[in-house]
């Protein structure tokens, strides 16, 4: 046998052996359907320790990357971090089915475009399809805001659009999607939403900074709770 078929050989049984490895690692294990997307590479480090938090606690990864992690490159940042730290992770590129088994759905440093699909309805990419499946069988969604979103002062964004990415996000919570992560509106924020009333506890009213923006729907929601706004000088 000559060189070349020898290594040929090895590879196949060092493959076959791996994979009996990880099934047998992932044998019981619940399963965490996680979908990447977007480009921004800055929100992979938080992303990469909730993702080994998870499967350090046994639970089995199934990733699947969205088009735009793919073409950007993110695709292969993860992959690089996720087989060097997950080792019972699994890629599955599919869509969604009817026996499609899973225990909850992780949506890490989820991109605004489909941030804004998922709070419109749109199932038209990969993780609004994902999002609505999990959705349809009551299965856990949980997701992350990318930086756009937690970051509003840094991202040059016109505060209208703030604002509409702000009732998206509130729309999300109201289907039952988790937020994880996100920050407590201070009162210098240029921005106020229904989700900072819906958590505002307060007797002496509700004070916000000079010029800050106020939704529609925050603004119906203070006037349903009788809040109090204060205006800081």
């Amino acid at each position: 046998m000559d060189h070349q078929a020898l290594s040929q050989r090895l590879d196949t049984l060092i493959a076959a052996l791996l994979e009996q490895k990880r099934r047998e690692l992932n044998a019981g294990r619940k399963k965490v359907r996680v979908v990447v997307t977007g480009d921004n590479f800055s929100s992979l480090p938080a992303a990469m320790l909730s993702l080994a938090a998870l499967d350090g606690a046994g639970f089995q990864l199934l990733v699947t990357f969205s088009h735009s992690a793919c073409i950007s490159g993110l695709k292969h940042a993860y992959a690089d971090k996720i087989d060097s730290t997950c080792v019972g992770a699994l890629y599955c590129d599919q869509q969604p089915t009817a026996d499609a088994d899973y225990s909850s759905l992780f949506l890490p440093a989820l991109s605004t475009n489909s941030l804004s699909k998922i709070a419109l309805g749109i199932r038209d990419n990969v993780a609004s399809s994902w999002a609505f499946h999990a959705l349809n069988r009551r299965i856990k969604v949980i997701a992350t805001l990318n930086p756009e979103c937690l970051n509003r002062e840094a991202t040059g964004f016109p505060l209208p659009l703030l604002s509409r990415l702000a009732e998206y996000v509130t729309t999300l919570e109201q289907y039952g999607i988790v937020i994880a992560g996100k920050k407590i509106p201070a009162a210098s924020q240029k921005l106020l939403t229904l989700s900072d009333i819906l958590t505002f506890s307060g007797d002496a009213g509700l004070r916000v900074a000079r010029h800050t923006l106020i939704t529609p729907a925050a603004r119906d929601e203070i006037r349903r709770q009788n809040i109090t706004i204060i205006q800081e000088p």
